[in-house]
């Protein structure tokens, strides 16, 4: 086996990189759990190359193009379509990454990015292998970093859903097999001893035998109950906060909803303003899977090109009254994403640019074509045509659910519900249904009830369920508080469990009245705060039906009666083509809350790279810890360098008598830091001796018989340090 004086055998350095990448691997999987990172699996393997080029000493001319190509590739795979060899997507990455670089100064975490903030991750991650590799390979200490990855985790489970039960077993067994390898590897240095294997094995076999045994006892021994008070009662205590969310704060709209819950935060940053005659929801995109704890789409679809703009006329049936009208949008040219805002019954979309569209089958979403995805920020500009529905009451209420059940075509798709869904939930869906014998009814019934003054409207004090809980049950049975996100899900739930096929669609309401415009129309402004979710119920021989279950919102859908009476939500006067709340849940809400209508919209879902429980707000702390740690580990691993000069600038202006003393103390420690340890009962001289041997100089062993001149014949120890001050210096800056 080929062996190098300082690095040791191939197969020792092979062990310590294989260890070393173990206990960086703790730090990347509990990521999912408080961030909204989700491909953790390029980060993993990026480390795993890291330290496989740095095993093989690979030059930088190899290591680094190596890196950054797979860092691109990553970012390509996990924010862009098409082809990585378009450069397009390239371009358009590089513009973000300029955009965002000065976020980086002001702390603006929030509005990064996704793909720069993922960018950032994979350069801490290189710097953490580097340092790794530095402490275990040359320093062959691993102490510090052993304790920071125990602080981490620890934290991390006491704040954060993350159980780290057995992440702790894994880097105790891991840092303590590690700090005993080394050890043997400093004193084989150290003391120039060549290990036999036998030897090996007799000091491998006791320490992990020792390790093992420790972990199991730790294992089985009975486990008392925590003596230190739970620290986060403290927490929000002395920061005058009622409770400490569970969940993090979302911000805005976002991509992931495989976890809901938690509160959310304000934020008015525009998306798009619009212009038109007629008040709707912005569809973005539909859900029809629910987990229990969220939507997913699970079966993405094929998507289909749409020529010229046009789009099928999927929404209504012919039977159905609608009313043409347009929309001129305007998207914020700093709104991160590319898709399409449009209100259902869309029949024509044409972008300000040459722009070629398509549409999911599943999702509905409308996006630039693959081919021009990675060269398009957002839509920018586009007008919109699309088909209010006016639905007749009386045939709406001819549809029975009986009637439905008889077809099949949607049954996989809208009636699914997760087997783990609790039977008190169709229960309640059956409790509230079947006094009413037609879908409209059933439907009404349930958002009725979720309106009723049962519920309240929180953007807040809203909970996040356990691991074993189901999302929507505790909603409608232990909390009763939410926002969007709860109200619509609740509903679409208790449709499916009614036999009613529904979905949960995310986009945003209409926003806020900004001018009247002109001839087009008046001009609306729509933030972050109106991000929305919904409700649409399928109805035979009619089409897609928008509900509004969210306390506090109204339909903006138009009902009309037989005598041509418009009827909104409660089947009375207006259809309300406002997203404002009407007077009765005003009424309501108003002892619950003391928002603006234009504050209680919010947030479908978090802010994206990666969605999780507390994304939005722990990701900046997180980085921050992380980038802490690593500068603290980089000063600390560094030390060696840093530290002469440090010394030298302190001790050089000191006159004083015990100067020599302090200063030939403080060469000592530094040569103990550079491996030249002092042996018991090695005199100075002969330690001296040692050190010019190894420097090929004799300053060590004149500057230590003026040492032993001040110290043991009690020369003028000052004079003597003005003489010595050079040799002193030569030697602790050597490196």
């Amino acid at each position: 086996m080929p062996h190098d004086e300082n690095q040791g055998s191939r197969l020792s350095l092979l062990l310590f990189y294989f260890l070393a990448f173990l206990l960086l691997w703790e730090w990347l999987r509990p990521l999912h759990n408080f961030t909204d990172t989700k491909h953790t699996g390029f980060f993993i393997i990026f480390i795993g190359l890291a330290f496989l080029l740095s095993f093989f000493r690979m030059r930088w001319y190899v290591t680094v193009p190596s890196c950054i190509l797979f860092t691109l590739i990553s970012i390509h795979m996990l924010f862009y379509k098409g082809s990585v060899f378009q450069p397009e997507w390239l371009a358009s990455f590089l513009r973000d990454v300029m955009l965002n670089a000065r976020h980086i100064g002001t702390g603006r975490w929030n509005d990064m990015n996704p793909s720069f903030r993922t960018l950032l991750f994979f350069v801490l991650l290189w710097l953490l292998v580097y340092l790794l590799h530095y402490w275990v390979i040359y320093q062959r200490k691993i102490l510090f970093f052993f304790i920071m990855t125990v602080a981490y985790i620890t934290v991390l489970d006491t704040f954060t859903p993350y159980d780290a039960a057995y992440a702790v077993i894994r880097i105790v067994f891991i840092g303590f097999l590690m700090m005993g390898l080394l050890n043997m590897e400093r004193i084989r240095l150290t003391e120039h001893i060549a290990f036999k294997k036998r030897l090996i094995i007799k000091w491998f076999l006791p320490l992990a035998l020792f390790i093992c045994a420790s972990v199991l006892f730790g294992l089985a021994a009975p486990k008392s109950d925590p003596n230190w008070p739970d620290p986060v009662p403290f927490l929000k205590k002395i920061t005058n906060h009622k409770e400490v969310p569970a969940a993090e704060s979302k911000i805005g709209y976002g991509n992931h909803d495989e976890t809901l819950g938690g509160p959310f935060q304000q934020d008015d940053t525009p998306v798009f303003t619009w212009k038109g005659k007629e008040r709707a929801y912005f569809r973005v995109e539909t859900k029809d899977t629910y987990t229990g704890k969220g939507w997913v789409e699970t079966d993405q679809g094929m998507s289909y090109k749409l020529n010229g703009g046009n789009v099928e006329d999927i929404w209504f049936d012919r039977s159905v009254q609608t009313r043409r009208y347009t929309a001129q949008v305007s998207i914020d040219e700093n709104y991160l994403y590319n898709h399409v805002m449009y209100p259902i019954g869309v029949s024509n979309i044409k972008p300000k640019h040459s722009i070629q569209l398509e549409m999911n089958g599943n999702t509905e979403q409308i996006t630039p074509i693959s081919e021009q995805v990675g060269s398009i920020r957002n839509m920018g500009r586009y007008t919109v045509t699309f088909h209010a529905p006016v639905f007749k009451l009386n045939d709406l209420k001819k549809v029975k659910v009986k009637r439905y059940r008889e077809q099949n075509q949607f049954n996989d798709r809208y009636l699914q519900l997760p087997d783990s869904l609790p039977e008190r939930v169709r229960q309640l869906a059956d409790r509230l249904t079947r006094d009413h014998h037609n879908m409209f009814d059933k439907a009404k019934a349930v958002e009725d009830y979720l309106g009723s003054s049962a519920f309240s409207y929180d953007t807040q004090d809203v909970a996040v369920p356990e691991h074993n809980q189901d999302y929507v049950d505790q909603f409608l049975f232990e909390t009763k508080r939410g926002y969007c996100d709860n109200f619509s899900s609740a509903m679409a739930v208790l449709l499916r469990s009614a036999g009613i096929p529904a979905r949960w669609v995310k986009g945003y309401t209409s926003g806020e009245y900004k001018g009247a415009g002109d001839q087009n129309g008046h001009l609306y402004e729509v933030t972050n705060n109106n991000a929305h979710s919904w409700v649409e119920v399928y109805f035979p021989d009619q089409g897609w039906v928008t509900f509004e279950p969210t306390k506090g919102f109204t339909n903006p859908t138009e009902f009309t009666s037989e005598q041509n009476h418009t009827a909104g939500k409660d089947g009375g006067s207006s259809a309300g083509n406002s997203d404002t709340p009407s007077d009765k849940q005003r009424q309501e809400t108003k002892p619950e809350k003391k928002e603006t209508p234009k504050k209680r919209e919010h947030s479908a879902a978090p802010h994206p790279v990666m969605h999780n429980k507390t994304a939005a707000q722990l990701w900046p702390y997180a980085a921050i810890i992380i980038v802490i740690s690593a500068a603290a580990a980089l000063v600390w691993v560094l030390r060696a360098r840093w530290i002469p000069h440090v010394a030298a600038a302190r001790l050089k202006r000191r006159t004083d008598e015990d100067v020599f003393f302090d200063a030939y103390a403080a060469l000592l420690r530094q040569l103990k830091r550079k491996g030249f340890s002092r042996g018991d009962g090695e005199t100075l001289r002969d330690f001296a001796a040692r050190i010019d041997e190894a420097y090929h100089t004799d300053d060590m062993s004149e500057l230590t018989l003026r040492y032993e001149r001040a110290l043991y014949r009690s020369d003028n120890a000052a004079e003597l340090w003005n003489e010595s001050v050079q040799l002193w210096e030569n030697i602790i800056k050597t490196r």
